[in-house]
């Protein structure tokens, strides 16, 4: 234990009325700015996890379409979902990577009165949908591998009022195929909200069964290949598999040229809209760290005029101006820890109650959500509370070095 700090813990914050108001204004500055940088942090994280577990739950992350033709150098009409492919797929990817054969068709939903434009989305029924069953509000998700529910759909809770429909009703599609228009009728078997309007305007799932039918394919056919379940750099990931599988096309493994896409590319228009997320809360931290930083530096003022005799005395007996110096940054950084004590604790607080009760909410047309989303984010709230500490030390260096240079035979007449 250094003896500069010793001497601060032996030091109290305050001795006068002056004083108390100013490490309170200290205090309570560091304590606010660690709140609303706490609850930036939550809310920003929270945000974008919320934005694109949206995103991915209705489109994958990485998106293999049909092949070109090494001959003709014309897109094939289906991918072809054989062993040779998987097995190539699987050696470009994590383990624990998704991987479904997929059908995406636009069509015309039609009642008597009325009819609107969707897609159609359907999956291997053997994948994984928890995104889809989290979002049900009506009904149920039907049982897609079973024969009974071949001409099931699932629809959203805005298009259901649009048409009039309700579960259980029925309902027929158009599809244009190759020139030919072709019909199918339809039972309501649920309703979803998922509160992403341009998704849920649109959207609509059925059974891979019905759509290959409507496009004249076999069991063994899929219209693309959706991968789910990456974390880190997608576009990485993407890279990686297009180059796997151009060398097994050039060594004449596969039957083409697979292209990849990733869902930073589809989804570009979302992911650029977060990034300027990341603009906003540098403009806050920046703003923040700021206030705490001019009361800090103005508690640290009153402390110094306080102790003016204390640091005549210091010096007379032989202390050093870094010594001095120190002991003045220990007792100020005393303030700093007092205030990042409430600041977590409030702030910790108050992302829970959001986090558990979402006591803020938010229109949904325009943010997506119908709550503020706030998550827990430890490595970004212990950066937090080290980047407080150390811009803090950094701000306070300054007037304490002012405090060192004071005369001692001055400083010991100072009334």
């Amino acid at each position: 234990m250094s003896l500069s700090y010793r001497i601060s813990r032996r030091l109290r914050l305050s001795k006068g009325a002056s004083g108390r108001t100013g490490v309170a204004i200290a205090i309570t500055g560091v304590a606010l700015a660690l709140i609303v940088m706490e609850l930036t942090l939550a809310v920003v994280v929270g945000f974008k996890e919320e934005i694109k577990r949206k995103l991915t739950g209705f489109d994958a992350q990485l998106t293999i379409a049909p092949a070109y033709s090494i001959g003709s150098g014309e897109e094939l009409q289906a991918i072809t979902a054989d062993s040779t492919l998987y097995w190539h797929i699987r050696q470009a990817l994590p383990e624990n990577a998704s991987i479904d054969a997929a059908l995406r068709m636009p069509g015309i939903l039609k009642t008597d009165n009325d009819f609107e434009g969707a897609m159609f989305l359907a999956r291997d029924p053997d994948g994984d949908f928890t995104f889809e069953k989290s979002n049900i509000v009506a009904g149920a998700w039907p049982d897609y591998s079973a024969d009974s529910c071949r001409n099931h759909i699932v629809i959203s809770e805005s298009m259901a009022s649009s048409l009039g429909l309700a579960v259980g009703d029925k309902v027929y599609s158009t599809f244009v195929v190759n020139g030919t228009v072709k019909a199918r009728r339809h039972t309501v078997a649920g309703l979803y909200r998922s509160d992403f309007g341009d998704y849920d305007r649109t959207v609509a799932y059925t059974s891979p069964d019905l759509l290959r039918s409507v496009a004249s394919l076999s069991p063994a056919q899929a219209g693309r290949i959706e991968i789910r379940g990456l974390a880190g750099n997608i576009s990485d990931y993407a890279q990686t598999l297009q180059t796997t599988l151009l060398a097994a096309a050039s060594t004449g493994q596969l039957e083409g040229y697979y292209p990849v896409s990733c869902i930073e590319q589809t989804g570009a228009i979302y992911y650029n809209w977060l990034a300027l997320l990341d603009t906003n809360v540098i403009v806050i931290f920046i703003l923040m760290i700021a206030v705490a930083s001019f009361t800090l530096v103005s508690s640290m003022f009153i402390l110094i005029l306080e102790r003016v005799r204390t640091i005549g005395i210091l010096r007379a007996l032989g202390a050093g101006s870094s010594l001095v110096c120190d002991i003045f940054v220990h007792l100020s950084l005393r303030t700093v820890i007092i205030g990042l004590a409430i600041g977590n604790v409030a702030g910790i607080g108050m992302t829970l109650i959001q986090r558990t009760w979402h006591v803020v909410p938010l229109n949904p047309e325009m943010y997506y959500l119908s709550s503020v989303p706030a998550t827990l984010d430890p490595w970004g709230l212990a950066a937090l509370n080290v980047g407080v500490v150390a811009i803090s030390w950094l701000v306070l260096v300054v007037p304490a070095r002012l405090a060192s240079r004071i005369d001692p035979a001055t400083a010991v007449k100072y009334e």
